[in-house]
């Protein structure tokens, strides 16, 4: 089957800019309003769901919660294989309206869960019954809300394109940071009692909102000129792992250091530095909040920056800062001077882990051909994220208990810099190649 090219001579019109436009703000709105429900899960399995969902707040209690923080990232490959089928088959668009509403439905029905005291054994199944639903949802959100940028993107614009929708992953996580650090601030008893669930049941008029904004939208003249030629894959997933399984595996490879070095932060951390070091709930919810918030201009800017230096030298100088930063980063902690929590935030989230992650959806849409990208994309990055990224907090924890040190956690971490490390350099560089033409090999 030859591969569809699409350039400015190509016969296809490109998409109109006032729609190009329109097309960037709903995928980056709509990625906002998944990750924020996705991300309050996190925030909750490490300040809550221990002692009102599996009846502890020991460190056995913790461990419990991010086991079905986990559940979540292992629901996803299956989500990234479905989805990512349906919007090679049927479109990119609607795949994104399915996950909003998919989404938005599962994280409103957590907020309305009895708790263990009140209906024991099921409370936890019935929790991860929903973050399995959650999981699946998030799988196809990733690679269909960039691919829709960018496959628009202008020659040599792919990195910031790309970035702008991915935007949506830190802006979810401030606005779930937020609301989280000002529920928190209730008297100790409310917000265990019914102040964490405000967070989770405004999703549901967040569906509403996601669905008006992504309903305007255009199909990307990729797909389109893929289904007017009648060169969709009838298995794009089978054809990918057929026809370039090297792409699958260096996808995987690419995500694994910001899978571990994000979910650490998020979730292992926060519930370290509040039940170990003794630090305020509100102080950490606030650094990350503030942190996340930077993300908001970092992302894009490494994106931009990558088109100009190239995808495996921005990759690489975000790798070396977090190798050289792991220790430090907990040593900030460590301080409990609130000054130098904000300080560690700052560096891990919106420079060392960005770094790595800005370029990172151009650089996993440049590894495959159009008509099996939605799915390449999903399968390789929904893996990772489920052997990585959803066990990264529960592996933290148990190495720190295990050991009483976080010398293991921070191995943990330069561990995943160099897989992700190995896995850029094994491919070519590919931020000036065309992306709708041949991938590279």
């Amino acid at each position: 089957m030859s591969t569809v090219v699409v350039t400015d001579d190509s016969g296809m019109k490109p998409q109109h800019p006032r729609a190009n436009r329109r097309t960037m703000v709903a995928s980056t709105v709509g990625t906002v309003m998944e990750w924020y429900d996705f991300n309050l899960y996190g925030l909750a399995s490490a300040l809550v769901f221990g002692p009102l969902f599996f009846g502890s707040s020991s460190v056995g209690g913790t461990l419990a919660s991010f086991a079905t923080f986990a559940v979540g990232f292992a629901a996803r490959p299956i989500g990234g294989i479905l989805f990512g089928h349906l919007g090679d088959r049927i479109g990119r668009k609607t795949v994104l309206l399915i996950t909003m509403v998919g989404m938005g439905v599962s994280t409103a029905l957590v907020g309305a869960l009895p708790t263990h005291a009140e209906i024991g054994v099921w409370a936890p199944v019935l929790l991860i019954l929903l973050r399995v639903c959650q999981g699946i949802a998030v799988g196809g959100e990733f690679a269909g809300a960039t691919l829709l940028t960018v496959e628009n993107a202008p020659p040599g614009k792919r990195g910031l394109y790309g970035a702008i929708p991915a935007m949506g992953t830190g802006a979810g996580f401030v606005l779930a940071s937020a609301v989280f650090g000002l529920i928190s601030m209730l008297p100790e008893g409310s917000f265990e009692s019914w102040g964490w669930r405000v967070p989770f049941l405004v999703s549901a008029l967040l569906v509403f909102f996601g669905l008006w904004v992504r309903s305007g939208i255009e199909e990307t003249p990729v797909f389109s000129e893929l289904e007017d030629h009648g060169q969709k894959e009838r298995f794009p997933l089978l054809t990918a792992l057929k026809k370039q399984p090297g792409a699958v595996l260096r996808t995987m490879g690419i995500t694994i250091s910001g899978f571990v070095w994000g979910y650490l932060i998020q979730a292992f951390a926060l519930s370290y530095a509040t039940k170990d070091l003794d630090i305020e709930k509100s102080t950490m919810l606030w650094a990350i909040a503030v942190a996340s918030t930077l993300e908001i201009v970092a992302i894009p800017f490494w994106g931009w920056l990558s088109d100009k230096i190239g995808r495996r030298l921005m990759v690489a100088i975000g790798l070396a800062c977090t190798v050289a930063y792991a220790f430090p980063f907990f040593s900030l902690l460590a301080t409990r001077d609130t000054a130098l929590i904000y300080l560690a935030m700052v560096l891990a989230i919106p420079i060392c882990k960005d770094m790595v992650f800005g370029p990172q959806a151009a650089l996993v849409a440049e590894q495959f051909d159009a008509s099996v990208r939605f799915s390449g994309v999903s399968a390789g990055r929904e893996i990772s994220g489920a052997i990585f990224g959803g066990t990264a907090p529960f592996i933290g924890t148990a190495l720190y208990a295990a050991s009483d040190s976080i010398t293991p956690v921070a191995l943990y971490i330069i561990a995943g810099c160099v897989v992700t490390l190995i896995a850029v350099f094994a491919g070519k560089e590919t931020a000036h190649d065309d992306p709708h033409g041949p991938a590279p090999a």
